[in-house]
C-alpha cells in the first residue's frame, strides 16, 4: 500500500480487515450487523484499494442510500479521507473525482435510489464497484437485484458492497440473499450459479468498531438503556435472528398493572380511539401525571355495531367512569382532546344513499370532537415500548383487559420487523399508540455519578414518590 493510503484510512483489525481482504475474490459481501460497527468506512476504504483505484478511468463506483439527506455523514467522513488520496469533491454533482496522480480518471457517485423506478435513470451506464449503506432500509431487495446489471466493463475486481443493521423493510430478504439463516456467523462464500458471483455475509460487532468505542465508551450504555432485549441484541451484537416473535418481548401485565385510583382534577387526560366499521372499534382513556408516568385508565372495545352506537357507548363510559368524577360535569370536556386517525374524515354513506357523512362528523354529533393523531408506526410502538421497559406505562387492574391483551400478543411484521404485524388483535394496541405519541416523548439517557451528593438527594426524593405523586 502507498504512503498515500497508509495516512488516508486503514481497516481495523477484525471484521473491518477481513470484509476488504474480500475483494479479489467475493464479487458480493453484505458487511455489518451492530449500529457503530464501522460500516461506512469500510465502504469507503473498500472503493479506495490502491490496486483498484490505479486502473484509472476503468474503476467507477457509485454509493447509494434510499434518502438523499441519509448521504451527508457518509460524505462528510468521506471528505476527511480522499483528499488525502487526490480526491476532488463535486459538491453541485455529489462526485468525488481523481483528476491527475496515479488515480486519474477515477470516479465516485453518491447517489439516492429509493425504488424500482428509480432503478431506470441508471440504464445503459456501467460501474465497476456499487456500494448500498444501510441496505436494510430499502422498500425490498428488487433495486438491489436490477443494479447488479450495472456491474460491467473491463476492470478487473468488480463487486457490489452492502451495509446494514438487522431490522428495516427487506431484513429477511437480505437473510435469505445471503444465507444468513443457514450461516448465522457468516464468512462462509455461497456460490451461485446463474450470476456465476460468489456471496458472502461478515458480521460485526459493536466492539469490533476499537476506534469508535474508543472515542464514545458510553456508546454501549445508551444502546443497553433501549430496554428491548431483542433490539439490543441486533443492534448490539448484530444478530439477525434477534428481532422475530412477540414484539414486546419483556411485557409481563402482572408487572405494569395497578390498582384504580380517581384522577386529580388538573391532570391532562386525552381519549385515543382506533375506530374500525368492519373491525373492532377500541377507546382507551390516558392520563399522565406530574412525574411523567402514564396510566391508562378504562377502555371501550366493541364490534358489530354503527358508529352512532359508538358513540353513545363511549360517552356512557366518560359519563359513568368512577375514576373521572373531578373532571367538568360534561361528558366531553372529561377528556381534554379525542386521538383519532385522520381517515375517519372519508366519507362513507351508511344505511340510506342519501345520507353521506363520515366517521369523523358522526362523533361531532355526539359533540365528541376528535383531534388527528401522530399515527407514526415505527416510532410510536418504540415509545410504548421505551414506556413499558423503564416501568412508566401502567394499566388500571380491572378495567383494561382487551389493551393489556393486545400488548402482549401483538407480533412483528416479518417485512419490516420494527413495525407490528397488521393482524390479530392488534386494534387496542393501535389506538393507545395514538394517545402515547401525544402523551410522550423519549427522554434523553441521564449519566449520573453514583458517588455523588446529589445522586443521594434524588434517591431519597425517590422515597415512596409513587404513592405521593399519583395522587398530585
Amino acid at each position: 500500500m502507498s504512503e498515500a493510503l497508509d495516512y488516508s484510512w486503514g481497516p481495523q483489525i477484525g471484521p473491518q480487515l477481513a470484509a476488504i481482504d474480500t475483494a479479489r475474490w467475493v464479487q458480493e459481501l453484505f458487511y455489518g450487523g451492530a449500529v457503530f460497527g464501522g460500516k461506512s468506512d469500510f465502504l469507503l476504504g473498500d472503493f479506495a484499494q490502491e490496486e483498484d483505484m490505479l486502473q484509472g478511468p476503468l474503476w467507477r463506483g457509485i454509493i447509494f442510500r434510499r434518502h438523499g439527506p441519509e448521504l451527508h455523514e457518509l460524505i462528510s467522513r468521506s471528505q476527511e479521507i480522499y483528499p488525502h488520496i487526490g480526491g476532488s469533491w463535486k459538491e453541485a454533482k455529489k462526485e468525488w473525482h481523481w483528476e491527475d496522480g496515479p488515480f486519474k480518471g477515477a470516479e465516485l457517485l453518491m447517489r439516492h435510489l429509493d425504488n424500482e423506478k428509480d432503478f431506470m435513470l441508471y440504464m445503459g451506464i456501467r460501474y465497476s464497484w456499487i456500494g448500498w449503506d444501510e441496505l436494510p432500509n430499502m422498500t425490498n431487495l428488487n433495486p438491489y437485484r436490477k443494479m447488479i446489471s450495472r456491474l460491467r466493463g473491463a476492470a478487473k475486481n468488480k463487486r457490489i458492497r452492502a451495509t446494514g443493521n438487522p431490522g428495516g423493510l427487506c431484513h429477511n430478504e437480505i437473510k435469505e440473499h445471503f444465507g444468513m439463516s443457514d450461516f448465522p456467523q457468516g464468512n462462509t462464500p455461497l456460490y451461485h450459479a446463474k450470476s456465476k458471483m460468489t456471496r458472502m455475509f461478515i458480521p460485526s460487532k459493536l466492539q469490533d468498531n476499537k476506534i469508535g468505542m474508543d472515542s464514545d465508551p458510553e456508546y454501549e450504555d445508551r444502546l443497553e438503556a433501549l430496554g428491548d432485549p431483542e433490539l439490543i441484541r441486533a443492534w448490539k451484537d448484530g444478530d439477525w435472528n434477534a428481532i422475530l416473535g412477540n414484539y414486546f418481548s419483556r411485557f409481563r401485565a402482572d408487572q405494569c398493572t395497578v390498582a384504580p385510583f380517581e384522577i386529580p382534577k388538573h391532570w391532562p387526560v386525552i381519549g385515543c380511539l382506533d375506530y374500525g366499521e368492519s373491525n373492532p372499534t377500541w377507546f382507551g382513556v390516558l392520563t399522565r401525571d406530574y412525574d411523567g408516568r402514564v396510566f391508562v385508565v378504562d377502555e371501550y372495545c366493541q364490534g358489530d355495531t354503527g358508529g352512532a352506537d359508538h358513540c353513545r357507548n363511549i360517552l356512557s363510559l366518560l359519563e359513568t367512569s368512577p375514576y373521572l368524577k373531578q373532571r367538568e360535569p360534561e361528558a366531553h370536556l372529561k377528556c381534554d382532546m379525542i386521538m383519532a386517525p385522520g381517515d375517519m374524515k372519508i366519507k362513507r354513506k351508511p344505511g340510506e344513499a342519501k345520507l353521506e357523512t363520515s366517521a369523523w362528523d358522526t362523533f361531532a354529533d355526539f359533540n365528541l370532537h376528535l383531534t388527528p393523531a401522530n399515527m407514526h408506526r415505527v416510532q410510536g410502538w418504540r415509545n410504548i415500548k421505551d414506556l413499558l421497559y423503564n416501568g412508566r406505562l401502567f394499566f388500571f387492574e380491572g378495567t383494561t383487559e382487551r389493551i393489556l391483551s393486545s400488548i402482549g400478543t401483538v407480533q412483528r411484521d416479518d417485512k419490516n420487523p420494527e413495525d407490528v404485524k397488521k393482524v390479530g388483535d392488534d386494534h387496542p394496541a393501535d389506538g393507545l399508540r395514538y394517545g402515547i405519541n401525544h402523551l410522550w416523548t423519549p427522554q434523553a439517557v441521564k449519566v449520573v455519578n453514583p458517588h455523588g451528593a446529589q445522586n443521594l438527594i434524588d434517591r431519597l426524593n425517590e422515597v415512596g414518590e409513587f404513592q405521593r405523586s399519583k395522587y398530585g
